[in-house]
């Protein structure tokens, strides 16, 4: 009934029903194509969408032509639960202060270990409605706007934000099986001291919770009637003809990212490391010349993650990671930084620390004694980190090229011995050693290859080796590990024969 005015069953379908779901929108042109604008909550938009990749499709007893979408990546849906998870939180605590309310300690503590940021949002869904004609959509027209009925079989398919909503199910599932348990699952978003939930914790997600359920919106564009082929084309003009920034510019724009926060508010707050400019446009990859004594920034924080956490990039570090471990992170950069030719002009033909992967080398190296391997196996673990910090800071450690140490892995095995009696001990064999770089004997310069992951160990085992007696450093853990399975493997070859 409308204004009073009764109507059979044939009219129901105008203004909508139990059927139905009411979304206001308003329309839209894309490149000429007619789309629907609709702003709806999360809640509401994973009643009605439908991800069309392998999984889903085969279940739904289609068949392989209708796939237009990657599997479901796990871990990235995680990441991107912690990062909605962080912007309810940062909401309710923004509507408690303004509401005057207190804002417990708890809260706080759970938006550091987060990693709250200065903005958070969630970019627009793309979406399609299959097998449907513009002219079999039923839309009103009322005083607030627009209202599209969208009947229960008419699903919209996710083009683009299958990980954005599979991050919001895990979400909004998490905190109802906190908020109904009054306890932590044991593998989940988050956790506290203890498993159980306490009384200002379960305040703070039952708010977190409502912040999901009431004020949760995210934006749509629904595309009309394609077909998979034409959302497989979609899916691929959005993801792959966009260009991203350089990874130095994007770290540049991240303030939220614990390691990127210290490199920017404690380490270089001017812009430079103790003289050494941080750049934020491009990237070595990309062939990108450094002209003044400078480093880039991706260089830079991914150094500070190793440092950290021995990961060669910031993601996934949390901000308890680097809490209490800035002096540590400080002290290493000042040790580099007494280095002759560290700031100077021309610096790539005066100090190997003008290469990334030295730099990285030296900070695996340290970080093993921090709370890698060795500092979990060793009570005076970060007596020998501090130790090999100021070996470096005092010269111990020539890192010119002229220096024979940085070519022991283009030696033979007699020529090293010779000049460093029992660096075998501490080195990679050559059996199973990555390509290390090169000798220009004209420049007199050391050129290391592309692979840092694998480099950056070899150059910290040749500290090792320099800094033996001074600190008593041993071998490599990792390396002794595998010198023991390659002699297991020689052994089973000779067993066969």
């Amino acid at each position: 009934m409308t204004d009073g005015k009764r109507y059979g069953l044939d009219q129901l379908k105008r203004t909508g029903g139990r059927g139905t779901v009411d979304l206001p929108m308003i329309s839209g042109f894309n490149m000429g194509n007619g789309t629907l604008n609709i702003t709806m909550p999360m809640g509401t938009f994973r009643e009605v969408a439908l991800v069309a990749n392998e999984a889903r499709i085969l279940s739904m007893g289609e068949g392989p032509e209708q796939v237009a979408q990657r599997q479901l990546i796990p871990d990235h849906a995680r990441k991107l639960a912690l990062y909605i998870l962080r912007g309810l939180l940062a909401g309710v605590k923004s509507k408690w202060r303004m509401a005057g309310r207190h804002v417990p300690d708890c809260l706080t503590d759970i938006l550091n270990e987060l990693g709250e940021g200065p903005y958070q949002a969630l970019q627009p869904f793309t979406a399609n409605i299959r097998n449907i004609q513009p002219g079999e959509l039923e839309f009103e027209d009322t005083p607030a706007g627009t209202i599209l009925h969208l009947h229960k079989l008419q699903r919209l398919f996710v083009v683009d934000g299958q990980h954005r909503l599979r991050a919001g199910e895990m979400v909004h599932d998490w905190l109802s099986v906190v908020i109904t348990n009054a306890k932590y699952p044991k593998k989940g978003l988050w956790i506290g001291d203890t498993q159980e939930v306490t009384s200002d914790e379960m305040e703070v997600w039952a708010a977190a919770l409502t912040e999901f359920d009431t004020s949760f919106t995210i934006d749509v564009t629904v595309h009309l009637g394609l077909d998979a082929g034409q959302e497989r084309q979609l899916f691929h003009d959005l993801n792959v003809l966009g260009k991203k920034p350089s990874a130095a510019q994007a770290l540049s724009f991240d303030a939220a990212n614990p390691v990127n926060k210290y490199a920017s508010d404690r380490l270089a707050p001017n812009g430079h490391v103790h003289g050494l400019k941080v750049v934020d446009a491009g990237h070595k990859k990309s062939g990108t010349k450094l002209e003044d004594a400078a480093i880039f920034r991706d260089d830079l924080v991914n150094t500070c993650a190793i440092l950290f956490r021995g990961a060669f990039n910031q993601s996934g570090i949390t901000p308890m990671d680097v809490m209490g471990a800035e002096d540590y992170a400080d002290n290493f950069w000042r040790a580099l930084s007494r280095q002759p030719g560290w700031a100077e002009a021309g610096r790539d033909r005066l100090t190997l620390l003008a290469q990334p992967t030295v730099i990285k080398g030296m900070a695996f190296l340290v970080r093993s004694f921090h709370n890698g391997e060795e500092a979990r196996d060793e009570p005076a673990a970060h007596g020998k980190r501090d130790a090999i910090i100021d070996a470096i800071a005092n010269g111990a450690v020539d890192f010119s090229h002229e220096n024979p140490l940085w070519r022991v892995y283009l030696m033979s095995h007699e020529d090293r011995e010779e000049a460093f009696p029992g660096i075998s001990e501490y080195i990679t064999p050559d059996a199973v050693l990555k390509p290390y770089g090169t000798w220009d004997d004209d420049a007199r310069r050391l050129q290391l290859g592309p692979n840092t992951r694998d480099i950056s160990r070899y150059l910290a085992d040749l500290v090792r080796y320099q800094l033996r007696d001074q600190v008593g450093l041993e071998p490599r853990p990792g390396l002794i590990s595998l010198k023991r399975k390659l002699a297991e493997a020689e052994a089973q070859k000779l067993t066969a024969a």
